[in-house]
Parts: C-alpha cells; sequence; structure tokens
C-alpha cells in the first residue's frame, strides 16, 4: 500500500492491523473451521467489521492520493491513476486465485472448475463457488474504476464533490431498506453487492476531500469525530446483538461512520499506543496478502492438524490457526506482493514534473 504522511502512517498501520485482526476470526468461524461454540461463534462472526474499516481506510487512502495530485498539478492523469490501482491490487490477486483454485482442485475429491467470472471481478454478483472473501476486493476494484470518472466529473460542478460521494453512500442505503427482504440472509446481496456497501468507501474518499482541500471544514469535522468516535464504536460494538432487519439494512452505514469519525479522530494526531511498533507494522504491511490467503491457511490447518489432533482445546486451536495463517500471509507478501510493488514503481511511478514514458500513450 501506497505510504501516507508520516505524521499519520503509525496510526493508519494501527487501525490496519486491527481490521485484519477482526476480520480473519469471522472466517475461521464462519466457515466452521473452528467451533468455539454458539455464543463465541456469532460474536467472531461480527468480525466482518473489520471489512469495512478497511473500505474507509482505501477511500481515505486513495481519495488522499487524488487530491494531492490534483491540489499539487491542477489536474489528474487517469491512467496513472488506473495503472497504480492495479498494479498495486490486481497481480497479487490473480496469484492468490489461482493458489486458492490449485490447493482447492488437490484437496477436493470433486473440485468446482476454474470460474473465469473471477478475472473480472464479477463473483460478487453472480456467486462465489470458492474463494468468497473476494467479494470484498471485488467491491474495491468497481470503486477504482469508477471514482475518477465520478470526480471528474464533480468537480465540474459546484458542490458536486459532496454531492456525488453523499448520492453514493445513500446509495447503498437506499438499495438496502428498499430490497432487503424482511429475515434475509445476513450473507446476502446486501453483504456483498457493490452498490450495497459504498458508504465506507464513499465518506473516506469525503473525510480525505476535507482535510486536503477544505482546511475550514476539517477542523470542524475533526471536532465533530472526535466527540462520536466512542457512542460509534460502542455502536460497533453492538452489531453482534442487533435485530437481523436492522443489521441487514442500517448497521453497515452506522459502522461507516463509526469508522470514518475513527479516522478523522486519529489522522493527524500524534501516534495511539503501540502504533508504531515493529509488530503493527508488520501486520499492517502484510494485511493484503493476509486477506487473500487466510483461508487458504485455515483450512490446510483443519486438515493437517485439527483432524489429527481431535482432543486439542478450541482456543489452542485458534491460537496456532492464527500463527499459521501469519506466516502464510507473509510468505505471500515476501514472495508476491512485495515484488509487485517493484513492478509498480518501475512501470507507474508517482506523478512527478516530468511524465512516465510507460503512461504516456495512456493519458
Amino acid at each position: 500500500m501506497d505510504a501516507a504522511p508520516a505524521s499519520r502512517v503509525a496510526n493508519l498501520d494501527l487501525l490496519r492491523a486491527i481490521a485484519i485482526a477482526l476480520v480473519v476470526p469471522v472466517n475461521l468461524v464462519g466457515e466452521r473451521v473452528i467451533d468455539v461454540g454458539p455464543t463465541m461463534n456469532h460474536v467472531f462472526e461480527s468480525g466482518w467489521v473489520g471489512v469495512d474499516l478497511f473500505f474507509v481506510l482505501s477511500g481515505w487512502l486513495i481519495g488522499g492520493l487524488y487530491w494531492r495530485e490534483l491540489n499539487r498539478h491542477g489536474d489528474i492523469e487517469v491512467g496513472r491513476f488506473w495503472a497504480r490501482r492495479w498494479l498495486r491490487t490486481i497481480p497479487p490477486y490473480l496469484i492468490a486465485l489461482v493458489v486458492v483454485w490449485g490447493v482447492r482442485n488437490v484437496v477436493t475429491a470433486d473440485p468446482d472448475p476454474f470460474d473465469w467470472r473471477y478475472l473480472v471481478f464479477v463473483q460478487n454478483y453472480t456467486g462465489m463457488p470458492y474463494w468468497g472473501v473476494s467479494w470484498s476486493l471485488c467491491v474495491e476494484e468497481h470503486f477504482y474504476l469508477v471514482l475518477p470518472v465520478v470526480l471528474g466529473l464533480a468537480l465540474r460542478v459546484r458542490g458536486g464533490v459532496p454531492l456525488a460521494l453523499g448520492a453514493a453512500a445513500l446509495l447503498s442505503l437506499a438499495a438496502r431498506v428498499l430490497t432487503v427482504p424482511d429475515g434475509a440472509d445476513p450473507w446476502g446481496p446486501q453483504y456483498t453487492d457493490t452498490h450495497m456497501r459504498l458508504e465506507g468507501l464513499a465518506l473516506g474518499v469525503a473525510a480525505a476531500w476535507i482535510y486536503a482541500c477544505r482546511p475550514d471544514l476539517w477542523r470542524a469535522l475533526r471536532r465533530v469525530g472526535r466527540a462520536i468516535v466512542l457512542p460509534g464504536l460502542a455502536f460497533v460494538a453492538s452489531v453482534p446483538w442487533l435485530p437481523l432487519d436492522v443489521l441487514n439494512r442500517y448497521a453497515y452505514t452506522g459502522v461507516a461512520v463509526a469508522f470514518v469519525a475513527l479516522v478523522v479522530a486519529t489522522a493527524d494526531r500524534k501516534p495511539l499506543p503501540f502504533a508504531s511498533s515493529r509488530a503493527v507494522r508488520a501486520v499492517a504491511l502484510t494485511s493484503y496478502s493476509v486477506y487473500m490467503t487466510h483461508m487458504v491457511a485455515a483450512d490446510a490447518y483443519r486438515r493437517l492438524v485439527m483432524e489429527a489432533l481431535p482432543g486439542v482445546p478450541a482456543a489452542l486451536h485458534v491460537g496456532l490457526a492464527l500463527v499459521l495463517i501469519g506466516l502464510v500471509g507473509a510468505g505471500f507478501y515476501a514472495a508476491v506482493e512485495r515484488p509487485s510493488l517493484w513492478v509498480r514503481r518501475r512501470l507507474a511511478p508517482r506523478r512527478s514534473d516530468v511524465p512516465s514514458a510507460a503512461l504516456v500513450a495512456a493519458n
């Protein structure tokens, strides 16, 4: 991930580390890799809020990059913007896809054929026979594709930026309220479809716009963020006990607002406790790789360890599985993600006053 400004990187790393720490357990118990009892299973399953924290952080990051380029150069090289996003996310994604499908093909008696829909990021709408966590990667790729076009049009209209980003957030809320039936499965389309999950990304970009372009409003927004961050986090903590229909229709909006408040409240303050530690930085750096590979590692743990040691307490299995997941994610980062970042720096460097030869044709 692109480095944030030095004054903010530690706190953003801490939030990334928290996000992945929330997400991994939900899939360990949600996929019933490890059963920790009905109550704790239910609590762990609400760790999906970590994905929403990732969405807010992604919106903040991509918005910050967009507004800084616009302020510095007066325009946006859309070709470079897309190239940097795609070179950052897609090469590791494609390799992880091959790994996930290949491992599944080896260990499953009747494996699914390779699903070509995964190559064009539509599986969150059409169904995911394997690699269910990839739905959120689809949401982000759709957002990255459309964002510079929407913002380019919005900048031509007075007040267009907050209007466009606010409309995107309201679209998701309205789509869930109007289309999700009573008693719907909480893991249904309202959880995975892009048009129903835009709040975190859109509000993250909006917060970055205020930070970069409206310093007068930023001071007021920071005060509001710090005032509501604790009530917001209390709402996030209440998610496991929300009524199903409230969860399906309204919770994503509440969680997104809470996490935007958290980012705004911590974005330009001194590092929080542990934020500058090596452990937090390592978890943050490898979070994308861990996210893509953690279900493969968890399944391997279940097959190789849990089935061989059925009498081991569930809590110990959770700890050992997390260690394996961390090692696999770190290995994927070193072998795949980090080299892909080097390739991106060569092919699509950050914009300077000298155009990149590799991108001249794209602009």
